[in-house]
């Protein structure tokens, strides 16, 4: 059962920075620091720009096709056939997503803290914490982003 539960937009917001926090820690700087070297400063720059128009291009849609999802209103703009196939791979690429950000934290915490316990294991319990926090509603998770964000950052 799914309920229509609402948040705020702080609290979405608060839900996506640990997600950005982490990469924008641990992966980017290095990866991109050899090869900006000294001019690593400008990245920054560079890649808010291109959010900052992912941000804008997805608040316009929001107001034209109001109440709507990404798959609901891609289907308008490109055609039904074409929209339902944009929907199908863009959940392709979340379930891959999903599937890498699973591994890479397993990998971590069985190389940090739990050396002998398997992947698998860990990946499982993630999954079934996370399938136990969607059951608890968006309202649920919001709030806890509200009161965990501010002390574990």
């Amino acid at each position: 059962m799914l309920e229509k539960g609402k948040i705020s937009a702080m609290q979405m917001g608060l839900m996506i920075y640990p997600t950005i926090l982490g990469t924008a820690i641990l992966a980017i700087p290095s990866i991109i620091g050899k090869q900006a070297e000294r001019d690593l400063w400008i990245s920054p720059i560079l890649a808010s720009s291109t959010g900052f128009l992912t941000v804008y291009i997805a608040d316009r849609l929001n107001k034209i096709f109001p109440g709507e999802t990404f798959i609901q209103y891609s289907e308008h703009i490109l055609g039904r056939v074409l929209g339902k196939i944009l929907g199908f791979f863009y959940m392709l690429f979340f379930l891959q997503t999903i599937g890498n950000i699973l591994r890479e934290y397993a990998e971590f915490t069985v190389g940090t803290f739990l050396p002998k316990t398997p992947l698998l294991v860990v990946i499982a319990g993630l999954t079934l914490l996370c399938a136990f926090a969607v059951r608890g509603g968006i309202e649920v998770l919001g709030r806890l982003a509200q009161i965990y964000l501010p002390v574990f950052t």
